[in-house]
């Protein structure tokens, strides 16, 4: 789930962003180190990347935007809200792609994009990522992040080299009624938690966590 807040951190250069990286999210950190591997996988400088994302609350924009200050390459973030699709997948050499994750699944026009588009950009996707509210702690939420994955990557014949998920914010009040009801029902019958707000962001673990995967090698970072 989302919420606004990349804006501070978008003026920021590459070197500015791993010396502030100590008061940023883990999501953050982790978003950089995947925009750093997906550089490697571009390895003509001269070609043109868009990252392409779906959101609604705010976490996947901010998410998409900490990637690219991971990436040497310039990068053209654009929502899928405002895209036109034909002039996109005949612009651009690269594509990353990444959505949230809501109660009714990854979002509906990213897969339309994928669908409509796949003969000309199946190829050309290198990387894509999901912001979702699960992780990787319990063999629950490992399938429910493949699952994930695999209804994001449905529209193409494989999947891209290069994936991620990322955690993110859920506020219960800025909830559509629609989205309000489905988790409550999630969480009560499902995760047999408490339906309540939450922030996973944990600065001084995603201090640590940079310093370490800024020694990942491209071929750790695919493998992991």
């Amino acid at each position: 789930m989302e919420q606004k807040g990349f804006e501070k951190s978008q003026a920021m250069s590459r070197r500015e962003f791993l010396n502030y990286s100590g008061q940023l999210t883990l999501a953050a950190v982790l978003a950089m180190n995947f925009g750093c591997s997906v550089t490697r996988l571009v390895d003509d400088p001269s070609a043109k990347i868009a990252l392409i994302y779906g959101t609604r609350y705010g976490a996947t924009s901010d998410t998409a935007g900490w990637i690219a200050q991971g990436m040497d390459n310039p990068v053209d973030l654009l929502n899928i809200e405002s895209l036109s699709f034909s002039q996109a997948a005949g612009t651009y050499d690269r594509f990353i792609i990444g959505s949230g994750v809501w109660s009714d699944g990854v979002h509906k026009r990213l897969l339309e994009f994928l669908s409509s588009q796949k003969e000309t950009i199946g190829d050309k996707v290198v990387a894509s990522f999901i912001v979702c509210g699960s992780d990787d702690s319990t063999e629950g939420g490992k399938k429910r992040i493949a699952q994930y994955f695999e209804r994001f990557h449905s529209p193409l014949d494989h999947p891209p080299p290069i994936r991620q998920f990322f955690g993110g914010r859920m506020i219960i009040e800025q909830l559509t009624e629609q989205d309000r009801r489905l988790l409550d029902q999630f969480y009560r019958n499902i995760l047999k938690k408490e339906f309540v707000s939450w922030d996973r962001t944990q600065p001084q673990k995603a201090a640590l966590f940079g310093s370490e995967v800024a020694a990942m090698s491209y071929r750790e970072t695919v493998r992991g």
